[in-house]
């Protein structure tokens, strides 16, 4: 599956920067050692998050000098802490979760925009009849506490005049929360089209339905790498070929799902195959906006930032903006 057109055309690594923070310094020539350089997703592993994990068995880091780490995380913004500490190289975070990470001073930026459309979504059973934002007034629906699908969800009922208090939303860990919508105890659940949507069908043998939150209104961008600004400015060469093999990743990763959902089940190995190369298949759309099917994967938009910033200072919690918003992003490693 062909990703863009433009990918090969990606730059090369640039010349050798000077040692810095963290210990990253310039990549090393062959004849050194392998620069160890971590990636913090945001949860567990999973199939569309598995290319990362390909790229690490394929060697596509190791061809740019890095020895990475895929790490699994505790949520978006535990991952954003610990880049912003220092003490991960990378995560893998949302525009608007990294829009509230740098309004609290966290110096991060993202370096490769993954995901054009963000797969946020409200899942629930057929029975209930839930098809916008509207029908979920006195229904109960399943969150994960502290999540931006969670935040996100308050954003999209303000945005379609929908009272919060009238929607009794309950938040928990990843476990709970599906126990509680799988035992009925709740009408809907938060999550992802390419994800636990497809885990939860599965577990249920059918049944649900979904609608994405882009659909009413809040249409906002989803995974990317963000890493901190040190690195970025001592270290541009340690970004440059973290971002080149991760790109290269999720293309080889679209093209041979079998291969990546494979590196997935060995650090994984109770998944469903087939339901997480579904995911992986699902995850293909997200990667270009709508009307944007030859766009460079990975490239960050402009307009897209600013109605993000837009959006999540109107409904999403952002108590202050910035007039440039290249201050949450740089293209500079994808072009």
């Amino acid at each position: 599956m062909h990703i863009t057109r433009r990918m090969t055309l990606m730059a090369a690594v640039g010349a050798f920067a000077a040692s810095t923070a963290m210990g990253l310094g310039s990549l090393p020539s062959k004849a050194q050692d392998l620069t160890k350089v971590t990636v913090r997703l945001a949860f567990s592993y999973n199939g569309h998050r598995s290319p990362y994990l390909l790229g690490v068995d394929k060697g596509f880091y190791k061809d740019e000098g890095l020895d990475v780490e895929v790490l699994e995380g505790r949520g978006v913004t535990s991952s954003m802490q610990l880049v912003a500490s220092q003490e991960d190289t990378f995560a893998i975070i949302d525009p608007p979760s990294l829009m509230l990470g740098v309004a609290q001073g966290m110096p991060i930026k993202q370096v490769a925009q993954m995901y054009q459309t963000s797969p946020n979504a409200l899942i629930s059973w057929e029975e209930y009849n839930i098809d916008k934002p509207a029908d979920l007034v006195g229904k109960k629906v399943a969150t994960l506490q502290g999540d931006m699908t969670t935040t996100m969800l308050y954003a999209l009922l303000a945005k379609n005049g929908v009272d919060s208090s009238s929607v009794q939303i309950i938040a928990s860990d990843g476990g709970t929360r599906n126990q509680t919508f799988l035992a009925k105890r709740t009408e809907a659940i938060t999550g992802f089209p390419n994800d636990s949507y497809l885990s939860l069908s599965s577990t249920t043998g059918g049944g649900l339905k979904y609608f994405t939150y882009a659909s009413f209104g809040v249409d906002t961008m989803g995974d990317g790498i963000a890493a901190h600004q040190d690195t970025i400015k001592n270290s541009p060469d340690v970004v440059r070929g973290f971002v080149k093999a991760s790109l290269k990743a999720y293309e080889y990763a679209l093209e041979h799902p079998d291969e990546a959902i494979a590196s997935l089940k060995q650090r994984s190995p109770n998944i469903n195959v087939d339901v997480e190369i579904e995911k992986l298949k699902a995850t293909a759309p997200l990667l270009h906006a709508e009307g944007d099917a030859d766009g460079t994967v990975g490239m960050s938009v402009e307009g897209r930032w600013k109605a993000t910033q837009e959006l999540m200072k109107e409904f999403g919690g952002l108590k202050t903006d910035v007039d440039d918003v290249t201050t949450y992003y740089t293209n500079e490693f994808v072009k």
